[in-house]
C-alpha cells in the first residue's frame, strides 16, 4: 500500500475492507466522500493526484471552494448543495495547487444510504479544449481567424431580433475585394492568402469603434471571443453586421470608413497592390425581413458598386433586382446563343493618315438574341467573362474574322491588317496559340495578317501561360496591339517587355482634343512615348475633322472612328478596300491539318 492509502475508508465500509479500499484507490476517476454533514471524510489516489492535495484540507470550506468563484455562482453551487444532492451534475475549473492554472472538471454528485455524498470528479480539460478546437472549425475561418459563414448567420438572425425588440434599423455591409482575382493568378494562391489577412485586420481595425453609430453584433456561439460583427463568407468576400442604428444612412459611415482603410497599399510578395473593395449595403427591414433575403439584397447592391468601378459603396433599391435579374437570364441566353449561333460580326475600317485609304479593319461581335433584340456588347462582354464564356466567345470571333480576311483576299482586295480582340482569359488557356495556329491554317490567312489586341491588364498579369503564349504568338508572326492604352495601370516596362507593335489611344482621350488641353497634352504625350520606342499609333474614336487633323499632325499613322466610318456588315466594308494591283491566285486551304 502506498503512500495514497493514508486516507482509509470510514468504518462503514469496513465489511470486505480490504477488497473495496483496492477498488477505491485504483479506480481512474477521482471520488470524494462526504459526511452528513458535507464534509470530506475520505479521498482516493486519482482525487489526490487531480487536486494535488488531500481534499479533506478544506475542512470546513466545502467542496464548492475548490471550484472557480464565476462558476460556483453559475452552477449554483452554494454550499452544502452538492453535498445534500441538490446538485447532480457540475462543470466548472478547479484549482489543483496555488501556482497551478485552473483546470476543467466536471463533478457528479450521488446521495449516499447514510446521508453523505458521494462526488465524481473527472478531469474534463482536454475534452473541452477538443470540443473548443472543433467549435472554431465549424464556426471560425481558418484563414483570417473571423467567424464563417455559419456563425455569421448566426449573428445575423440574433442582430435581427434585437432589432425587432427595439424598433431600430440594422445595416448588413456585404464587400468583394476589387480585381482580388488578378492577384491570385498574378502573384499565387499563397499571396492572395496574405493579401486576404492583411484586409481582414484593416477590417478590424476600421469597425473598432462603431459603436458610436451603431451596435456591431457579439458572436456568442464560440468559446474564444468574436470579432465584432465581421464576418469572412468566403473567398474574397466579407461582412460587416451594424445593429441598433439612428438612421439607416448611418450605415455609409461604416462603409466610407473601411475604404478609408483598404485605400492605403498593401506590401504583398515584397510589392505593393492596391486592393480597394466595392460595398453593397442592404437595411434591415426595408431590404429582407430575414437573413437569407438581407444578405441577397446586400450582394446585389455589392455589384451595382462593383460596376460603377469599384472602390464605392452601394445601397440596395427595388431596381437593382431587375439589373440582377437581368444579368441572370441573360447569362442562360448567352449559353443558348453560342449554342444556336446567335453572335455575327461588323468592322470598323481604320484609315492611314497618309494615303487616306483603309489600312486596316477591326472585328466587332454583336449579339441579336432569341427575340431579335439586339444586346449591347458592353452590357454581355463582361457577363461572358465571368461565366466562362468568353473563351468559345473568342474563338467563334477569331474564326469568323480569319476567314472574312481571306475570303476578301480572295476576291481580290488588298491584304489588310484584321485586328481582333482576344481577352486575358483565352492568353491564360494552355494551347491557345496552338488553337490560333489552327485558326489560321484553316481558314488560309497569314499570320502577319492578324492582329490581336490585349489589354493592359494582359500585360501586367503575372500567369506565365501569358507570356508564353505572347512570345509564342510574335514567333508564329502575329501582330499585337495595346487597347485601350491608358486607361488602366499603365506600364512602361510592360511595353519594352513584351513585343508590342502598336498602340489604341482610347477614345475617351481623343473625345477631348480640341476642347480640352488637358486630352491634348496627354495625346501629344502618348504619341511621343510611342514614337520613341518604335511603336505605331492607332486613335480610336475620331469623329471630327479638327481630331483628325490634330492627331495626323502628331504623328498617329492610322485612324478609327465615326467620321470616317461606322462598324459595318462585311459586305459593306468590301467597297471601301483597296483592290489589289497584282491579285495573285492562292489555293484553297486543304480542310484537314498537318
Amino acid at each position: 500500500m502506498n503512500d495514497d492509502s493514508a486516507h482509509p475508508l470510514p468504518d462503514r465500509c469496513r465489511p470486505d475492507e480490504a477488497r473495496y479500499q483496492a477498488l477505491f484507490e485504483q479506480v481512474s476517476c477521482g471520488v470524494i466522500l462526504l459526511g452528513p454533514d458535507g464534509r470530506v471524510v475520505a479521498s482516493n489516489a486519482s482525487a489526490r493526484r487531480l487536486l494535488g492535495h488531500a481534499p479533506e484540507s478544506i475542512a470546513e470550506s466545502g467542496i464548492a471552494s475548490l471550484c472557480h468563484p464565476e462558476d460556483v455562482e453559475r452552477e449554483h453551487l452554494e454550499p452544502g448543495a452538492i453535498a445534500s444532492g441538490m446538485i447532480a451534475r457540475a462543470v466548472c475549473r478547479v484549482k489543483r495547487v496555488a501556482e497551478d492554472p485552473w483546470f476543467w472538471a466536471e463533478l457528479s454528485a450521488s446521495r449516499l444510504p447514510d446521508g453523505g455524498a458521494q462526488i465524481i470528479l473527472r478531469d474534463i480539460t482536454s475534452e473541452r479544449e477538443a470540443a473548443s478546437r472543433i467549435r472554431n472549425l465549424a464556426y471560425f475561418d481558418a484563414l483570417t481567424g473571423l467567424p464563417n459563414r455559419e456563425l455569421f448567420r448566426e449573428q445575423i438572425d440574433k442582430a435581427i431580433e434585437r432589432c425587432r425588440r427595439v424598433d431600430k434599423p440594422m445595416a448588413l455591409l456585404f464587400l468583394d475585394i476589387d480585381r482580388f482575382k488578378m492577384v491570385n493568378d498574378s502573384l499565387g494562391h499563397s499571396s492572395g492568402d496574405v493579401l486576404l489577412t492583411e484586409v481582414a485586420d484593416r477590417l478590424r481595425a476600421a469597425v473598432r469603434g462603431g459603436d458610436s453609430i451603431g451596435r456591431l453584433t457579439q458572436a456568442s456561439a464560440a468559446q474564444r471571443p468574436a470579432e465584432s460583427g465581421i464576418s469572412r463568407l468566403g473567398g474574397d468576400e466579407f461582412t460587416v453586421v451594424v445593429a441598433d442604428l439612428e438612421h439607416p444612412q448611418d450605415a455609409a459611415r461604416v462603409a466610407r470608413r473601411i475604404l478609408h482603410a483598404l485605400s492605403r497599399p498593401f506590401l504583398v510578395s515584397g510589392q505593393e497592390i492596391y486592393a480597394t473593395c466595392s460595398i453593397g449595403i442592404a437595411v434591415w427591414p426595408d431590404d429582407g425581413a430575414n437573413s437569407e433575403f438581407l444578405l441577397r439584397s446586400a450582394d446585389v447592391a455589392m455589384y451595382h458598386a462593383k460596376s460603377r468601378g469599384g472602390a464605392t459603396y452601394a445601397f440596395f433599391n427595388s431596381n437593382m433586382n431587375l439589373t440582377s435579374t437581368r444579368r441572370l437570364a441573360l447569362e442562360s441566353q448567352l449559353r443558348r446563343g453560342l449554342e444556336r449561333e446567335e453572335f455575327h460580326l461588323v468592322y470598323q475600317p481604320i484609315r492611314d493618315t497618309r494615303t487616306g485609304k483603309v489600312s486596316a479593319v477591326e472585328a466587332l461581335v454583336r449579339w441579336k438574341d432569341g427575340n431579335g433584340q439586339a444586346v449591347s456588347p458592353a452590357e454581355f462582354i463582361p457577363i461572358a467573362e465571368e461565366a466562362g464564356l468568353i473563351v468559345d466567345l473568342g474563338a467563334f470571333v477569331l474564326r469568323t474574322a480569319c476567314r472574312q480576311a481571306r475570303a476578301w483576299q480572295d476576291a481580290g482586295y488588298a491584304p489588310i491588317r484584321m485586328s481582333v480582340n482576344i481577352s486575358v482569359h483565352q492568353l491564360r488557356r494552355t494551347g491557345i496559340v496552338d488553337s490560333i495556329d489552327q485558326i489560321l491554317f484553316e481558314s488560309g490567312l497569314e499570320a502577319g495578317h492578324l492582329e490581336l489586341e490585349i489589354t493592359e491588364s494582359s500585360m501586367l498579369d503575372a500567369n506565365p501561360n501569358i507570356a508564353a503564349a505572347i512570345g509564342r504568338l510574335r514567333e508564329l508572326g502575329v501582330g499585337l496591339a495595346l487597347d485601350d492604352f491608358g486607361t488602366g495601370f499603365s506600364s512602361l516596362s510592360a511595353l519594352q517587355r513584351f513585343p508590342i507593335e502598336r498602340l489604341k489611344i482610347d477614345r475617351s482621350f481623343v473625345a477631348g482634343v480640341g476642347e480640352k488641353a488637358s486630352d491634348e497634352a496627354l495625346v501629344s504625350a502618348i504619341v511621343a512615348l510611342a514614337n520613341r520606342l518604335s511603336l505605331e499609333v492607332v486613335a480610336e474614336g475620331v469623329e471630327t475633322e479638327e481630331q483628325a487633323r490634330f492627331l495626323a499632325q502628331l504623328g498617329c499613322r492610322e485612324l478609327q472612328g465615326y467620321l470616317f466610318s461606322r462598324p459595318l456588315a462585311a459586305a459593306d466594308v468590301a467597297s471601301q478596300l483597296p483592290r489589289d494591283p497584282k491579285p495573285v491566285a492562292r489555293p484553297a486551304p486543304s480542310d484537314e491539318a498537318d
